[in-house]
């Protein structure tokens, strides 16, 4: 309300300027046009060299191009400038509400267009910083971003709309694979806080890459265990998901043994710690769970639970299949078959096989 009065005021006062300005160059105009016409009169017939009928109308022309040009700079700096003013201060108003501007940017009262044009400037000046600062503060979201999420949910995010925030659930098929430390609660109770994280964080960056390397993706880390994603290839691709799965479980045992060496080397000789894998094959629901104010891409379903607790069952240095995985991979495996087991949760028994090695192609 008491913004409306004072814009009120503002309007009426520049009114009453406007009408004293044209009240005060009428007069000059109705005063002052003959001593003008008079002056430049006298000026052309002393400096230029003309016909005499030619002076007349030269004298009139300038005399009407000097009215002509107080009357347009008087429009442009009082009447347009008056009008330029309250739309300019209208967007500032707006911009600010959108936090376009900062609310510490000050901007003087307008009277000629040059007050105008300084404070778009400013503006403009405000607008180049603002963009280098927002700039920076999304190259450095994105690296954040490539830490804490795998590629595909981070390109999905990059892709969509401002407003487009949930990504919806979906059903794939795929191979899941469960990883966990064997002997790491006793680690993590008698060794330095700097060497447990050591040995977590190369155990995970290593499997992490491996995963990728034969095209998994991990979903999540949950304390020492991975929960790796391999989805059905597309159709006309060269390999199978379980079988790039068993490849990365093999590989990541392998490089563990080879970590084990090492900690063992420089931490201490009497470490014992172990990796146990489960793998499982089938559909599974892809995509955000959590609540409304805060949500997780993950994936979940009985193939996931079902991997979950071969995992569980598995010893360190076994890599646990189920009975869908092992009667498509059949002739490419050496495995050890172990005895029917039952999983929780789940009715019956399950035949189950530890694989030893994947058999080379000829």
């Amino acid at each position: 309300m008491i913004y409306l009065k004072e814009n009120n005021m503002k309007k009426f006062l520049l009114n009453f300027l406007i009408f004293i300005f044209c009240l005060i160059f009428g007069v000059l105009i109705g005063l002052g046009y003959d001593f003008i016409y008079k002056f430049i009169y006298t000026i052309i017939t002393e400096s230029i060299k003309l016909k005499e009928y030619l002076y007349r109308p030269l004298s009139l022309f300038l005399t009407g191009l000097i009215y002509i040009g107080f009357l347009t700079y008087f429009f442009i700096s009082f009447i347009l400038s008056g009008f330029a003013s309250e739309i300019f201060n209208y967007l500032v108003r707006e911009m600010r509400k959108q936090q376009l501007l900062p609310v510490t940017l000050k901007i003087k009262n307008k009277i000629f267009f040059i007050d105008i044009y300084d404070d778009i400037i400013k503006i403009f000046n405000t607008f180049i910083r603002l963009f280098f600062e927002v700039k920076q503060d999304k190259d450095k979201f994105l690296k954040v971003l490539e830490l804490h999420l795998d590629p595909n949910v981070k390109k999905e995010i990059e892709q969509r709309n401002i407003n487009e925030i949930y990504i919806g659930n979906r059903t794939k098929t795929g191979t899941i694979l469960f990883s966990d430390l064997r002997g790491f609660t006793y680690v993590s109770e008698f060794y330095s806080p700097d060497e447990v994280v050591m040995i977590l964080n190369e155990y995970l960056s290593e499997s992490t890459k491996i995963i990728n390397k034969y095209h998994g993706r991990v979903n999540k880390y949950i304390g020492d265990a991975i929960l790796a994603v391999f989805e059905e290839p597309p159709k006309y691709a060269n390999y199978m998901d379980q079988d790039k799965a068993i490849l990365a479980a093999l590989d990541m045992q392998v490089q563990f043994q080879l970590l084990h060496k090492k900690w063992k080397e420089k931490i201490n000789p009497l470490l014992k710690i172990g990796l146990g894998i489960g793998l499982s094959r089938g559909p599974f629901l892809v995509g955000n769970i959590g609540s409304e104010n805060r949500m997780e891409y993950t994936v979940i379903g009985d193939t996931v639970n079902f991997a979950s607790r071969l995992c569980s069952i598995a010893k360190e240095g076994q890599i646990i299949i189920s009975d869908d995985i092992y009667k498509t991979m059949e002739n490419l495996l050496v495995v050890d078959v172990l005895e029917p087991v039952e999983i929780k949760g789940k009715t019956g028994k399950y035949n189950i096989y530890s694989v030893k090695t994947r058999k080379m192609l000829v």
